[in-house]
């Protein structure tokens, strides 16, 4: 589901899914508590998480310099985890003095407030276009340092250890033979 939406809409509107999902799912802890109707909105958390998940990954992908992927999804996990931290300790403290309702509460409204500014963000600014970096040089005539970059969709037919290795041979190796080697092995 994740892929087909990404494809279609971008990582942007993915993510703002994957965010309404959680706010419903949490929201939705705190207004029952039927074992039955639990179970039904734990199925949200799937969307959420695969939602967060391949929408972040994809739209850090789309945002980067070239050459500057891994250093991209190294700082988007750093700060996934800065924020994991966060979130337990004060989540922890919230439910300890003010009970779980209150804690699933004030985590919804900041998730909803990151939703408001993700839309916010989505309907005012240029979202990344996926243009080629060989469209982007020839028309604007700037030198490869300076271009933003858009990778490939997350949801082509190659994968992206394909492409980076496909990008790697073109760039590194000289002998056609090898390249036929490598692509064929």
């Amino acid at each position: 589901l994740a892929p087909r939406f990404l494809q279609r809409y971008g990582p942007g509107w993915l993510l703002l899914a994957a965010g309404i999902a959680y706010v419903v799912r949490v929201i939705g802890y705190t207004l029952t508590s039927h074992m039955s109707v639990i179970l039904l909105l734990d199925t949200l958390h799937g969307i959420s998480y695969a939602g967060g998940k391949a929408g972040s990954v994809e739209y850090i992908q789309q945002m980067v310099p070239k050459g500057y992927e891994a250093t991209g999804q190294g700082l988007l996990i750093f700060v996934n985890y800065v924020g994991i931290v966060t979130g337990l300790s004060a989540g922890g403290h919230i439910q300890e003095t003010l009970g779980p309702r209150v804690m699933f509460d004030v985590m919804a409204l900041i998730v909803g407030f990151g939703c408001v500014v993700l839309f916010l963000a989505e309907i005012c600014f240029d979202p990344p276009t996926g243009d080629s970096k060989d469209d982007k040089k020839e028309e604007s005539g700037l030198d490869e340092s300076t271009n933003l970059v858009k990778s490939l969709s997350a949801c082509s037919s190659s994968s992206y250890a394909d492409r980076a290795a496909e990008n790697f041979m073109k760039k590194n190796l000289k002998y056609d033979s090898l390249n036929k080697y490598v692509k064929d092995w």
